[in-house]
């Protein structure tokens, strides 16, 4: 399965209906997203994918009961914490935020996840720390640093991508 993969839209309406073009074009199964979606139109757009979206709340993610109430309403979208854990084709995923430094490494050195998803940064980082790949897609919004951006990754394969958005 493909997995889309983004964080940081802050309410930027063209980079998001960027994203889910693109999610489309490549078939993906699910859409992680890492935090600050910040409102809930613009969680209302998450709505028009064709697959189902778990995200976490971002330090930016205020409304977290209008939020949820949103990503109910839709019927499939979850975001329901700041952090999560979910298993995914056999793989073990940690989703968070990453306002908390340590909360990102702290996953990492748990050695229990495959995949650890982050974003707060705003940049794109794909690496490995042994057995865990730590995934960080950057900017959907393209704000901070030019630079929007999204992953995907290949749960046959393993394998991730970081993608440019351009809108």
């Amino acid at each position: 399965m493909i997995i889309g993969i983004l964080a940081d839209t802050h309410d930027n309406h063209p980079a998001i209906r960027e994203a889910i073009n693109q999610f489309v074009s490549l078939d993906t199964g699910l859409v992680l997203h890492a935090g600050d979606i910040t409102d809930t139109k613009s969680l209302g757009i998450f709505c028009d994918l064709p697959c189902e979206m778990i995200g976490v709340f971002g330090n930016c993610d205020r409304q977290h009961k209008r939020l949820r109430e949103e990503a109910r309403r839709c019927g499939t979208i979850q975001v329901e914490s700041r952090v999560a854990d979910l298993l995914i084709e056999g793989l073990r995923i940690g989703m968070v935020h990453g306002d908390d430094p340590m909360s990102v490494l702290a996953l990492a050195e748990a050695a229990v996840f495959d995949v650890i998803i982050s974003g707060h940064t705003h940049r794109a980082v794909i690496r490995r720390s042994e057995e865990t790949l730590l995934i960080n897609p950057g900017e959907a919004c393209g704000e901070r640093y030019g630079k929007a951006t999204i992953a995907i990754l290949d749960t046959d394969t393993k394998e991730a991508e970081i993608l440019p958005l351009s809108f």
